[in-house]
């Protein structure tokens, strides 16, 4: 599926001719249901932490603060729960901080360990930081089109061919609620079989379950377990 075959298969839903062409077309229905994907992809991007957009982050410090490269052009946000690690110590930094707590440690020129973070200026501002040591995170990309549908990503629509990152039925739906509102009409219905299919999706998303790390081995044997015979 491409930007052409959503546009042509919403404009069969909604009883339009279907478009030969999209981005070259002059057809002034055609450019707004163009526009209308674009903001349900945006929409559908800040409503989940899609796996597809989940994007991992290996960079070495450059002892600056902030960061000049982090993070990079395509980030949108931190994915749920995330940490950042420093995988030349093995530790989780600690933060995001409160500007206090910025403020405190940068000041007083204190050694905290872990070290902290936060954003400065859109920025990712580590203290202190170490020159060439590693650091890790994970992030979601903004970059939620796959243009011609290939490896290279891209944050707005630039050709018919152009593919979604995540399920582009979604888009269709989020498109023919947007469109029937935009004309004035009811889009109750629309807006809740768009609802209930991004809920599916969002789960099918997700995993499974919570996976607990604390446990000795992977059978979740209790700390009070003893394999043997006490003999008195």
């Amino acid at each position: 599926m491409s930007l052409l075959t959503i546009i042509q298969n919403v404009c069969a839903e909604i009883d339009l001719d279907p478009p030969t062409a999209v981005m070259s077309s002059a057809d002034p229905q055609v450019r707004q249901l163009q526009i209308l994907s674009y903001r349900a992809g945006k929409d559908l991007l800040k409503d989940h932490d899609w796996s597809a957009l989940s994007t991992t982050r290996n960079f070495t410090a450059t002892g600056a603060i902030p960061e000049p490269t982090e993070p990079p052009a395509d980030f949108q946000r931190f994915v749920a729960n995330s940490v950042i690690w420093n995988t030349s110590r093995l530790w989780q930094l600690n933060g995001p901080v409160e500007p206090q707590t910025w403020e405190r440690n940068t000041i007083l020129n204190s050694s905290p360990v872990p070290q902290l973070w936060r954003m400065l200026g859109g920025k990712l501002a580590i203290f202190p930081n170490d020159v060439s040591e590693g650091m890790r995170y994970e992030y979601v990309s903004k970059y939620w089109i796959a243009v011609n549908g290939g490896t290279t990503y891209a944050e707005n629509w630039a050709n018919d061919t152009d593919t979604a990152r995540f399920p582009e039925d979604l888009v269709e739906l989020s498109l023919i609620w947007r469109w029937k509102r935009a004309k004035g009409l009811d889009y109750g219905e629309e807006l809740e079989n768009y609802e209930r299919a991004k809920e599916s999706a969002v789960g099918a998303d997700r995993a499974a379950q919570p996976i607990s790390l604390s446990m000795p081995n992977r059978c979740e044997v209790p700390d009070n377990y003893w394999p043997g015979i006490i003999t008195v």
